[in-house]
């Protein structure tokens, strides 16, 4: 049995030694996806949780537009996938799509949504400012944004 439980513990300090060494602050903060965003530029902390949830009755989907390694991320959920870039969340209505950023500095990002112009396809941009000058956490007028009632 002691082979078995050195082994365990090895392969448990190797697996933990990936872990982000930013957690998350509890803070999340949602952006709504209807015509519009409800939260074009939204301020964060690092490792605050940025929620995308797409409320539309069509898929979008939300695409970083900066190269972002996996170290910059504390946390990541619904982006990427099979056949899908790892920069790149596609939500059907009332999925979510989440990150937590670790690094201050600003995340540009688009929503590509569908929509009845010629080209059947619009991109509402967005941005993400994570912190704030010389890494001090980052104000904003509210914490969570709500969506208006259809």
């Amino acid at each position: 049995m002691k082979p078995i439980y050195c082994i365990s513990l090895v392969l448990f300090v190797a697996g933990c030694q990936s872990m982000p060494t930013v957690t998350r602050t509890g803070e999340v903060k949602d952006i709504v996806i209807w015509e519009k965003l409800s939260s074009a530029e939204l301020a964060v902390s690092p490792g605050d949780e940025v929620r995308w949830i797409n409320k539309r009755t069509a898929p979008v989907r939300v695409v970083l537009l900066d190269p972002i390694t996996n170290k910059q991320f504390s946390c990541k959920n619904n982006f990427g996938g099979l056949m899908t870039r790892s920069d790149t969340a596609k939500l059907d209505t009332n999925e979510t799509a989440s990150a937590c950023f670790r690094d201050p500095g600003y995340v540009r990002y688009t929503v590509r949504m569908e929509s009845t112009t010629p080209s059947g396809e619009i991109n509402v941009p967005g941005v993400v400012k994570v912190g704030g000058v010389s890494g001090q956490p980052a104000t904003s007028s509210s914490t969570t944004t709500t969506a208006p009632h259809r």
